[in-house]
């Protein structure tokens, strides 16, 4: 069996020759002949459609998979040996560092690969990148002495490069780790991944970036190259962040290659099979995708201009007119997104920030084909298919302890991607970098390396095994002196049991070889069933050294007379070459027995550029301009994508869905076929956000087109987003007639932006004034991805501890006083409240700290994946701040502010309820504003006032400025400081993804921090619709200067929240979202959503059906709003759910309590642990005693579930009396 036979790759072989005229050979003058020669490597390929298939899934296929990196054999230490297919390392003598080199190196682009450790001591290999050297001498007879570490790489808890810089990094790595490189040539980062076991845990953990400023062309002029996201890393350049930059004044390009260094003898590292590569993103192509989306907000533009009275409102007859290479765009995107077949995703390789760099986000193919193909060549009995749900027992070579459940998303080069969704430990390994997409290879998939949970969609059809697994030979032939050692398992590790050892000499008869496979460290390994040693895994190679052979294959010699006791020829099984021609077959018969998906009707079908722009015409909704049509349309979408699952992130919905729920609230009943993925829910949320328009929706195949023209916009957005301006820092400018002067823009300080300001003040058109006109057009999901991302390159970087499970110094630590607090809390004297609560503590304890410390995003291991920027101590609580007490803290301090004493007034003075709160009248009734001065200073207020006597221009520019021109006092300087701490901790909360319970008016609030254009009297009549109606009347002349006070007065403390929130979160790119976005981002969903907490609930010790867990739903759902709101701090230490399943850090688990009945017969409470999601649950004989004991242990616990015992000092110092 020849070694081309197996491989998934071909070489291509070229050489030229010729004679150099002028050059002469020194020996003896003879002319000199020079010959190159040319390799090249590609995936094999497959002739499509070659049996005639018209299938349209057939038509094509994901691109090849790019070839190995392999090591270079004339590249590499004296000391070092390498393998013969160029995978493996080994240091063979003690000679001290050395270094060996890839065999292709890096100019552009992002690339990504990983290195496993096989024989490692601690500290003693070396992975990274590096600049090839030169030769000694100067000269091509020499090789260059590679006996010392070179460039850039990460060396076990170290950061290190050749310049003698070095940092704490990463994580302590050992045998069987693999660590994952990614570089980013187009940002000048490296990064790295780590993928091992710790504690009999699976850790996957992106290890951020290690350097920056690593450009490979030399830009690295001071700030170049970070983007922001190089999270403190040291510059990669030689010499240090310090000193003069190489770059500055000369561009030096330099090539890439990946480097392992060794030390100890033994040490043996392997180049894995997981590579990926993509030519990145150039500047150029960015440039011009940025002023694409401002040539489609242009079209916009033109049609509904809002900042010129008179065009206001767009005639008829105006229409939208969109560029034709973005309407052909939009066809593709509809067609694409009709076929259902492509998921775009993040990968392992795409880093943690998506806005550095796009370059290894890929578009999967989803179609049973190309999931096939890619099975086949995983060598899978059946094929997995998009959406299959599996567990996984295998990763990287090691067999897991715990399980894991994943998802498959689809092929890619020939690749089966997967997510994982679920992992049975308490690492958090899914939120710092596990959960991004990833793929699988044949070590990994062997002897029930993955089990398919359920029936899966692939109807149990049997995929073709190719021949690569299942060879066609005569026999294995041991030649081996020492014989062939027979191993329980794939991988050779000390887990893998010795079952015997068969002699030189002995055949292997065809029938007792079951299967071939490459183990995670490339060895050819064969699966034999042979007596009397039994079923085992032999070699083909020994391991190392000369690598002499093992086995040999038999060539297989067909019976030409065709009388075999198998009859024919002799061949028993059909030959499958590659993974297309075996899934060619399975699809075959998948087809047979009904496999195939239905399909859309046909009347969804859009053939024509013609038709497709008359469907896109078609598709406004009567009644409402282009603009407000899409911005409706992307909204209901938008909800779409929030609440029907999904496999992928931003801006996917399927097809079949979107049309079928708009379908409904058509009532159209254009689509025939119901998606099982809808429940009714989904309908209810869609129907309400169409009800205004329902009896006016075009055809919902119209609809459909404007919503992919929407997709195709925002797919565009993704990437322009970071390089489009939020505000010119021209708008508004006095120089132009603004009302902002040279200084800061007066919509931020003093937040007076109104619908009337338009008319009043000069506005200049820009990119940034029509990307605030259309931001409605944009899905909340790219946004949100957008703001994220900038708030993730814009975290403080923290220094490693020098123990990786010990929070960095950096992190300073809070302590707070629960105990005290809450007796105080429950006490008659509004003093002690002030000085004892939660959030006067925090306030004091905070009181010194920047905006750079709150700012902080550190995910300490095994804390669930939670952000932080402190830690906090609970005063006699023996709790260990696991990240419960971190949550715990942003709840208590929120819901404090909102607390009222007996006589209805504000506990704190922080926030005090609306008059339609005091009055439970209107709308709006639980909202509560900015607690206002007992001494008001505002304009306003003064004695002498007559508005009816101002001119028109004197009174706006009075309002205008009302909210600076404020006189100062104690009262108000207290709570301008308490406002300001309190926005600091809100953006906190919503940096480390915390919803806080702020419930603030939408108009007064909300609307003015995203600068939209306000209705005052809406405003007005969301916190007081008494004083709203007063002032329609227009007769109370003392009433109106009342209302304007309380206007001015909200606005000036709005600065002082506004002020604390800029801080910690970027303020300015705010705009980009309507009122509602940004309160449902920062408070997340105001009810708690029981269905959603379900579908994300995962158990242990009971079953979905079992009666105690069908008990506990129906009692949860039957609690009231403020029940449930205690249920979730009892068990999650916060009081509001995200706003969709995909915010979730980590799942919800119900555990099954194992004590026992009490001797009265009395059932133990339930408890929870706050750190990781999960609630301990008795297993209760009836419904009534379940929601008895539930009920009772949210409502009176007062302190977490200890984690230690505290001693007494600190018990006392937590109860010591006021």
């Amino acid at each position: 069996m020849n070694e081309d036979t197996v491989s998934s790759h071909e070489e291509l072989l070229g050489d030229s020759t010729f004679v150099m005229k002028d050059l002469r050979k020194k020996e003896d003058g003879g002319r000199v002949r020079v010959t190159s020669e040319l390799h090249l490597y590609r995936g094999k390929g497959w002739k499509v459609n070659s049996g005639g298939s018209t299938d349209a899934s057939l038509s094509a296929v994901s691109p090849m998979q790019s070839p190995l990196i392999r090591f270079d054999s004339e590249f590499h230490a004296s000391s070092f040996s390498l393998s013969k297919d160029k995978r493996t390392v080994t240091c063979v003598a003690a000679d001290g560092r050395g270094m060996a080199y890839g065999n292709v190196g890096f100019t552009k682009g992002v690339h990504y690969w990983e290195v496993k450790l096989e024989k490692a001591e601690i500290g003693s290999v070396y992975i990274g990148v590096a600049e090839k050297p030169e030769s000694t001498s100067g000269g091509f007879e020499t090789q260059p002495r590679l006996n010392r570490w070179l460039g850039w790489g990460f060396v076990n808890f170290r950061a290190t490069y050749s310049a003698g810089v070095e940092r704490v990094y990463g994580a302590h790595c050992h045998a069987g780790d693999t660590v994952g490189v990614l570089l980013d040539c187009d940002a000048g980062r490296i990064s790295y991944f780590f993928d091992g076991v710790k504690y009999g845990e699976h850790i996957l953990n992106d290890l951020g970036c290690a350097f920056e400023n690593v450009s490979p062309f030399g830009f690295n002029a001071d700030g170049c190259g970070s983007g922001g996201a190089g999270q403190g890393a040291p510059s990669g350049v030689d010499g240090g962040r310090n000193s003069r930059y190489s770059a500055n004044g000369a561009v030096r390009p330099k090539a890439m290659w990946p480097v392992i260094g060794l030390r100890h003898p033994g040490d043996r590292v392997t180049l894995s099979g997981k590579f990926m590569t993509s030519y990145g993103i150039d500047a150029l192509t960015v440039m011009k995708n940025s002023l694409a989306v401002d040539e489609i907000l242009c079209a916009y533009e033109k049609e509904y201009m809002p900042r010129i009275p008179a065009q206001l409102k767009v005639p008829p007859s105006i229409g939208l007119s969109m560029p034709p290479w973005f309407v052909k765009e939009s066809l593709q995107e509809y067609n694409r997104w009709r076929s259902g077949r492509w998921l775009r995703t993040a990968t392992r390789g795409s880093g943690q920030y998506r806005l550095s760099s796009y370059g290894l986000d890929v578009d999967l193919d989803t179609s049973p084909f190309a999931c096939a193909a890619a099975c086949a060549s995983l060598g899978l009995p059946v094929a997995l298919l998009c959406g299959d749900r599996v567990d996984v027992k295998r990763s990287s070579g090691r067999i897991l302890e715990l399980q894991e459940e994943a998802v498959v998303l689809g092929a890619y080069q020939g690749r089966l991607f997967y997510r994982l969704v679920s992992q049975k430990s308490e690492g958090g390994s899914l939120m710092e970098g596990g959960g991004r997409a990833w793929f699988w290879d044949e070590s990994e998939t062997v002897e029930g390396g993955l089990q398919l949970i359920g029936e899966g969609t692939g109807r149990s059809v049997v995929l073709p095994k190719l021949n690569r697994f299942n060879p066609v030979c005569g026999g294995l032939k041991v030649v081996y002196n020492g014989g062939a050692v027979v191993r329980s398992d794939l991988e050779i590790f000390d887990g893998s049991e010795n079952l015997g050892n068969i002699p030189m000499g002995t055949i292997i008869p065809a029938e007792d070889i079951i299967e071939r496979r490459l183990n995670s460290c490339g060895v050819a390994r064969y699966l034999i069933n042979h007596e009397p040693v039994g079923r085992g895994w032999i070699s083909g190679r020994i391991r190392g050294g000369k690598e002499e052979s093992i086995v040999e294959v038999i060539p297989f010699v067909s019976d030409s007379d065709g009388d075999d006791e198998n009859g024919g020829d002799g061949k028993t099984q059909p030959e499958y070459l590659t993974p297309e021609e075996s899934a060619n077959e399975w699809y075959k018969n998948y087809v047979a027995v009904g496999g195939t998906e239905t399909s859309m009707s046909e009347s969804f079908g859009i053939e024509s550029l013609d038709e497709f722009q008359a469907m896109l015409s078609a598709g406004k909704i009567q009644g409402l301009n282009d603009i407000d049509s899409d911005s409706l349309l992307a909204s209901v979408y938008g909800k779409l994508v929030d609440v029907l699952p999904h496999l992928s992130e931003g801006v996917e919905c399927s097809f079949n869905d979107c049309a079928t729920v708009l379908a409904s609230a058509s009532q159209k009943g254009q689509v025939q076929s119901i998606s099982n993925s809808i429940d009714a829910n989904v309908h209810e949320v869609v129907s309400e956000s169409l009800l205004h328009v329902i009896d006016r929706l075009p055809s919902t195949k119209s609809l459909m087109a404007r919503i992919a023209m929407l997709r195709a916009l925002n797919r565009r957005a993704q990437v322009a987003l970071p390089w489009l301006p939020m505000r010119l820092s021209q708008e508004g400018s006095c120089i132009l007639g603004g009302l902002h002067g040279f200084g800061a823009s007066l919509e931020r300080a003093g937040r007076t932006w109104d619908s009337n300001s338009t008319n009043k003040w000069a506005q200049v058109t820009s990119i940034a004034s029509r990307f605030r006109s259309c931001r409605e057009l944009f899905f909340t999901g790219t946004k949100r991805t957008f703001v994220e991302g900038v708030m993730d390159a814009t975290t403080t970087p923290t220094p490693l501890s020098n123990d990786e499970y010990e929070l960095p110094r950096d992190v300073r630590t809070l302590r707070v006083n629960r105990l005290k607090a809450r007796r105080a809390m429950t006490s008659n004297d509004s003093n002690l409240k002030r000085k004892h609560s939660v959030f006067s503590q925090m306030q004091r304890e905070m009181r010194g700290w920047s905006g750079a410390t709150l700012r902080r995003g550190f995910v300490a291991k095994g804390h669930g994946g939670q952000k932080r920027a402190f830690k906090v101590k609970l005063v006699g609580e023996g709790v260990n701040d696991y990240s419960g007490p971190y949550r715990e803290v942003f709840t208590d301090s929120m819901q404090e502010v909102t607390d009222l004493d007996d006589t209805g007034r504000s506990s704190l003075g922080v926030l005090e309820p609306t008059a339609n709160n005091q009055a439970g009248v209107g709308e709006g009734r639980d909202l509560f504003m900015f607690a206002r001065p007992s001494d008001s200073s505002s304009i306003f207020s003064e004695a002498n006032l007559k508005l009816d006597l101002l001119s028109n221009e004197e009174v706006d520019l009075m309002k205008s400025f009302s909210s600076i021109a404020h006189k100062k006092n104690e009262s108000a300087r207290e709570i301008e400081e308490a406002l300001l701490y309190l926005g600091r901790l809100a953006g906190t909360a919503c940096r480390h993804g915390i919803p806080v319970d702020l419930p603030l008016p939408l108009g007064m609030v909300w609307k003015r921090l995203t600068e939209e254009s306000l209705d005052m009297k809406e405003t007005l009549k969301e916190i007081d619709v008494l004083a709203s109606r007063r002032l329609q009347d227009g007769d109370d002349h003392d009433a109106a200067l009342v209302i304007e006070e309380l206007l001015s007065t909200q606005r000036r403390l709005l600065n002082s929240f506004a002020e604390g929130l800029s801080s910690v979160v970027p303020v300015e790119l705010l705009s980009i979202f309507t009122g509602e976005q940004l309160r449902d981002i920062m408070c997340g969903n105001p009810d708690v959503d029981v269905e959603m907490l379900r579908r994300v609930t995962e158990y242990e010790g009971y079953k979905n059906d079992d009666d105690v867990v069908s008990r506990f739903w129906e009692v949860l759902r039957e609690m009231t709003t403020s029940e449930r709101k205690l249920f979730l701090q009892f068990v999650w230490a916060r009081n509001r759910l995200p706003l969709k399943e995909s915010d979730f850090d980590a799942p919800f688990k119900i555990q099954k309590d194992t004590k026992f009945i009490q001797e009265n017969g009395d059932y133990p409470l339930p408890s929870a642990s706050t750190c990781f999601f999960s609630l301990t649950l008795p297993e209760y004989p009836d419904k009534e005693t379940l929601k008895r004991k539930l009920l009772f242990a949210i409502e009176n616990v007062t302190t977490m579930e200890s984690d230690y015992v505290t001693n007494d000092v600190e018990v006392g110092e937590g109860w010591r009396g006021l």
